[in-house]
């Protein structure tokens, strides 16, 4: 630690600003002008291997070209007593994360995130990403009634990564609660990924929460990928519901989903504010679930029904665009209200996902779990290539499974719902035949809610295939350590042998319980995020049922073996 007075690679040091991880942060005057600068010491630690020094050199001379008013320039650059130092405009004011959301209007929050997405494209279209935008490096100066905007600490995100060697196994680099799906799933990072985080940023501004948030790591990382964001309309009084369809897009699973810039997010946003009754950009259907059909009409904002949450609006020129979130299902300190159905009221059994009795993952064995299931996933199951077809042939008497019961599907949503919870009831909750929405637990306590096919369930973050034109869908959220299932029907197997023949998947038959089944393993999966298609044979000819599974750091084998020991039959 430095004093007062002390001299540190000629600057004097007049007090200690910060401390973190990274290093520290001392207000110093410059030896030769009148001027106070900011001077990070990079921790002897971090920085001790020759690389990351090239490295710290290269991206210092990169970012010290970055000259935009909404960016803390670079003055200069060293390493002194083998301890890197950058020195930097002095800015004499808060961070955004000293802002208290009740305080702060939200037109002001959403001028900062303005002036920030400014500074990102101007170094996005530079070739450099920030990696790591979050409240405490948004910097705030205040001259008159307005704050000033200035984006801190560019590079110190891909600077530490080289240092600690995180992401050569799949670990994340930015801080948990405002890191993107590819960070924390070890993929290439572009832009977008930057827009992620500067959404997280602004719900947190808006309502002084993050959107995913839990007591253990493992399920912060859950939510990012697999949860749709809850609607900051409901966490705070006033906002419109236009904003979150924006949120729900600039929070999308997949980098393609989101907006083409910071810029137009922010843009978005301040639309959505300013004009709530008029246009705004939101997401297409396909950036956060399957495209199933078109959007539900809403004539006096949006519909909500139990279990979901549904955003609407419109581009201008375009059909109407609607983006669908599931309720949060991990404990939040402020719940979300549920208004009553259209009909009769569901008896809700409950769907608060709870974090595993035992932890799963500890937070610092994440990236070696990674590297050690990519090393040792090698498939077991025996696969074709045939074209994709159901398969109507047994295997024996004893191999065949069991016939469904049901004779008729009924058209009441809540019956068909019923029809699907009588088939599985170890794996789905029961399900009330007078309601238009069921929800409850499931297996392995997953949280589970009907769906039709005018609203589908949301993307689970794997990128979830189009099933086609199903009656109604049970989607089970699993809980930290298990995967997500979803058991859906059609009125006919005509309508399953559509929706089987449009995937794009290697095809198995596999014996469970006695019964013989066909699996599809999708094509084109993430790395350790598997998916899987289960089809039941029918016989009668009048339904049949699918089932879609997906799991999260875990192999396609790993997945398979909790597929075998689910009580599917």
């Amino acid at each position: 630690m430095l004093r007062s007075g002390e001299l540190f690679a000629g600057y004097e040091i007049e007090r200690e600003l910060g401390r973190g991880g990274m290093g520290s942060v001392y207000l110093a005057r410059h030896p030769r002008l009148p001027r106070l600068i900011a001077l990070k010491l990079l921790s002897r630690d971090v920085f001790g291997d020759i690389e990351v020094r090239k490295r710290f050199e290269r991206e210092g001379d990169l970012i010290a070209r970055l000259e935009h008013p909404n960016i803390v320039p670079v003055y200069d650059r060293g390493i002194d007593d083998a301890q890197p130092w950058i020195a930097m405009r002095y800015i004499d004011g808060p961070d955004a994360s000293h802002l208290e959301a009740a305080n702060l209007p939200p037109r002001q929050a959403i001028r900062i995130i303005a002036e920030t997405a400014r500074a990102l494209d101007f170094a996005h279209r530079r070739g450099v990403l920030h990696r790591d935008v979050k409240p405490a490096n948004i910097l705030l100066e205040y001259s008159d009634d307005e704050p000033r905007v200035f984006l801190a600490d560019f590079g110190i995100a891909r600077l530490r990564d080289d240092a600690t060697k995180l992401t050569q196994t799949g670990s994340f680099t930015a801080t948990l609660t405002y890191a993107s799906p590819e960070q924390l799933s070890g993929q290439p990072l572009d832009p977008r990924s930057d827009q992620y985080s500067l959404a997280c940023t602004l719900f947190r501004l808006l309502t002084g929460d993050v959107p995913f948030n839990a007591e253990h790591p493992v399920g912060i990382i859950h939510g990012h990928l697999n949860q749709v964001p809850p609607p900051v309309s409901a966490l705070r009084p006033g906002l419109p519901p236009s904003l979150d369809a924006v949120l729900v897009r600039a929070l999308a699973k997949h980098p393609e989903g989101r907006f083409d810039s910071c810029t137009a997010f922010a843009n978005a946003a301040q639309q959505a504010l300013e004009n709530p009754a008029g246009p705004t950009l939101v997401m297409p259907n396909h950036a956060v679930m399957p495209n199933h059909g078109p959007a539900p009409q809403h004539s006096s904002g949006p519909r909500q029904l139990p279990g979901t949450a549904h955003y609407t609006a419109a581009r201008p020129g375009t059909a109407a665009y609607t983006a669908v979130a599931p309720a949060a299902v991990a404990p939040r300190a402020r719940p979300l209200p549920v208004p009553p159905p259209r009909k009769k009221r569901s008896k809700l059994r409950g769907c608060l996902l709870g974090l595993a009795a035992i932890v799963v993952l500890p937070l610092m064995a994440i990236g070696g779990l990674v590297a050690y299931l990519d090393e040792n996933g090698t498939s077991h199951t025996a696969t074709t290539t045939a074209p994709l077809a159901p398969t109507t042939q047994d295997a024996g008497p004893s191999a065949v499974e069991t016939t469904d019961a049901a004779a008729d599907i009924p058209e009441h949503s809540g019956a068909d719902a019923q029809v699907l919870s009588q088939r599985f009831p170890q794996m789905l909750p029961q399900a009330d035949p007078n309601s238009d929405s069921n929800s409850g637990t499931g297996y392995q306590g997953a949280a589970c809610t009907t769906y039709q096919r005018s609203s589908p369930p949301p993307d689970t973050g794997s990128g979830d295939p189009d099933l086609g034109s199903f009656a109604v869908a049970w989607n089970c959220a699993g809980t930290v350590g298990h995967p997500t299932y979803r058991f859906v029907m059609y009125r006919s197997a005509a309508d399953a042998e559509e929706a089987l023949n449009g995937l794009s998947a290697t095809r198995s038959d596999v014996k469970a319980h006695g019964n013989l089944y066909t699996n599809y393993q999708l094509s084109g999966s993430a790395l350790l995020r598997p998916r899987l298609v289960t089809e039941f044979h029918s016989q009668d000819g009048k339904h049949a049922f699918l089932m879609y599974s997906t799991a999260f750091l875990a192999t396609d084998d790993q997945l398979l073996d909790w597929w075998r020991s689910a009580p599917i039959n």
